[in-house]
């Protein structure tokens, strides 16, 4: 067993498995010994057996871990923006362009409208077209959602995480069950909220293993 913190040896005298604590002589890290067995790989894992709306690509240097964020919620959440959008936003801004005239409290009056609109037209773009990859090589990796090219990456080193895990979250994406995943270290980085449970499950098995081939 190594240190998370220092990827230092952990003695067997420095190991208590019956109160779940191990701790590192050389840092005076102490963790649960079960959260670092959390992170190990799977050695029953299959990264080649992939479910629907994920996948796996692998070069000389660099492997690719992504899915589809796409979800039937989007049957529900474009004909709700279409009436949403079409009927505040038109209302409040399609009259003052049809009229040529310009209300302030109007405008004031729709700016909730639009951020709410494009807040959901966001989660119904990504329920049709939106992705999760995940880019990992020998330095670290990097962490993308969005749609084709156009999104937020978040990227990371090695030396600045120590494991994977998933975590409950309070905020629920449109069609999810309130779960993503985490990288934890130094970093933490957010993602994956908006996947299905199988394809949120696939990342975080794939990526655990993956990170025992370039940490």
């Amino acid at each position: 067993m190594k240190c998370p913190k220092c990827d230092s040896e952990i003695k067997a005298e420095n190991i208590n498995i019956q109160s779940d604590i191990a701790q590192c002589v050389t840092c005076n890290t102490v963790f649960k010994i079960s959260e670092y067995i959390d992170t190990t790989s799977d050695d029953h894992f299959n990264i080649n057996d992939k479910p629907k709306g994920t996948w796996v690509k692998t070069n000389f240097n660099t492997t690719i871990i992504g899915a589809t964020t796409r979800s039937p919620i989007a049957f529900f959440l474009v004909p709700f923006m279409l009436v949403w959008s079409g009927g505040s936003l038109g209302g409040i801004y399609g009259t003052q362009i049809a009229s040529g005239e310009f209300d302030l409290f109007q405008f004031l009056f729709g700016i909730p409208f639009l951020i709410g609109s494009i807040v959901f037209w966001s989660f119904a773009l990504m329920a049709i077209w939106g992705k999760v990859e995940v880019t990992l090589d020998n330095r670290g990796g990097k962490v993308f959602t969005g749609i084709g090219n156009i999104g937020i990456n978040k990227s990371f080193l090695w030396t600045g995480i120590s494991k994977i895990k998933e975590v409950q979250t309070n905020f629920r994406y449109p069609g999810s069950r309130g779960s993503s995943l985490v990288f934890e270290g130094k970093k933490r980085i957010s993602f994956g909220s908006g996947l299905k449970e199988e394809r949120r499950y696939f990342l975080l098995r794939a990526i655990r293993n993956t990170m025992n081939k370039y940490k």
